[in-house]
Parts: C-alpha cells; sequence; structure tokens
C-alpha cells in the first residue's frame, strides 16, 4: 500500500529534525510514531545454527543429559557433534594402557609413583622394576646387583617364559626353595596379577567392539 503524501511530509519533517545518526536509529524513530508499516519494523529471525550433526544427536545429548565442554569439537563436518561423539564424552576417557611389567606397576601403586612419567629399558620401551625402583630415595642402590641373577626352579621357568615374566620382575619376589630359589609357588601372586590385566584388557577390547 502506497505511503500517502502527508504521511511522507510528515516523516521528512521527523528526520530533518531528529536527524538520525544511521538507518536503524530512523527507523525506530519512525515506527514511534507509527509512520512505517509493521513488516518495515520487524526484526529478520535468527537463524539457529545447532552444535549438533543431526536431531538425533541433539535428542541424544538431551536424554543423557551430556554437557558438551566448550569448545569442543565433533568428528561431523564443520566440526558438528555426532551421536558417537556424544557417547565417548558419556563413557569418558579410557584408562590408558601402560607398557610396564607388572611387578613395575605394582611397585609404583605401593610407593605413589607415577608410572607414565617412567621411562622404561625393557623391549619396546617396556618399564621394567629396576627402572622404577631408581625412583625410590630410600631403594638400595645395591640391590639390584644383589639379586640380578636369581636361581629359577624349572617349574618356575617355564611358568615365566609363558606368561612373559622377566627377571627383572622377580627381584622383589622371596624364593621360598634351597638356597632362595624361586619356586612355582612363588610367583602365584605376580600371575595372578597378570591374569586379572590380561582379563581387563580382554573386556575393554569387546566394548570397542
Amino acid at each position: 500500500m502506497a505511503t500517502s503524501a502527508q504521511t511522507l511530509s510528515l516523516i521528512i519533517d521527523e528526520l530533518v529534525k531528529a536527524k538520525p545518526l544511521d538507518r536503524d536509529a530512523a527507523v525506530t524513530l519512525l515506527a514511534a510514531k507509527g509512520y512505517l508499516p509493521k513488516k518495515l519494523t520487524e526484526k529478520p529471525k535468527e537463524k539457529k545454527v545447532s552444535r549438533f550433526a543431526s536431531k538425533a544427536a541433539e535428542d541424544f545429548a538431551e536424554a543423557k543429559g551430556i554437557v558438551v565442554p566448550d569448545g569442543f569439537k565433533g568428528t561431523a563436518n564443520n566440526d558438528k557433534i555426532s551421536v558417537k561423539d556424544l557417547k565417548q564424552l558419556a563413557e569418558g576417557p579410557k584408562k590408558t594402557k601402560v607398557n610396564a611389567s607388572p611387578s613395575a606397576q605394582q611397585f609404583c601403586r605401593d610407593n605413589g609413583l607415577d608410572i607414565t612419567k617412567v621411562k622404561g629399558s625393557g623391549t619396546d620401551g617396556k618399564v621394567l622394576l629396576k627402572d622404577v625402583k631408581d625412583l625410590k630415595p630410600t631403594a638400595n642402590a645395591d640391590s639390584d646387583e644383589d639379586t640380578s641373577k636369581r636361581k629359577v626352579s624349572s617349574a618356575a621357568a617355564k611358568l615365566m617364559k609363558q606368561y612373559e615374566i622377566d627377571e627383572e620382575d622377580i627381584v622383589d619376589i622371596e624364593g621360598t626353595g634351597t638356597n632362595g630359589t624361586v619356586v612355582a609357588k612363588d610367583l602365584k601372586e605376580l600371575i595372578d596379577m597378570i591374569k586379572a590385566e590380561k582379563s581387563d584388557e580382554s573386556s575393554d577390547e569387546e566394548d570397542d567392539e
């Protein structure tokens, strides 16, 4: 609908009088006077941009009450968050598998040491007991030399080979055989620990599938 000559004259008078700084100020001024049509004064609706890759992902986050951290980038296109990303957030970080012998891990737990900061001297950087014993101030520096070569029974030796137990892993084990020889029963606790760790690793792999 065309604006009447009278209304146009009033609009011009208002603009000359008020001298608005910009278009928005002029629209606000004229709208308050009722000189402009409603469509011209309505602000365009802003399109909401979702952080989620799909409606399913958005519904999943709401249903599970998952709070997405600020700055989190998803694996979908344009860093959008997928259902897979949300599941990983819900599960939390996975346990980091440490390349260390069972006895080294146990020693660190007993003495409050961080095994992840230890540089291993074993195969593929495996952390051995001797590597972590050096970290404890009270450890006897000569103890490794005195016990580096342990007497091991044939049955115990087979078990060590079967469970990939290094000589360094049995340094702290007190042999109950003749002259301190390490026998099969002396390795029971260490082997039980290894079995438990393998069981945990199998569970993690099944969860990943």
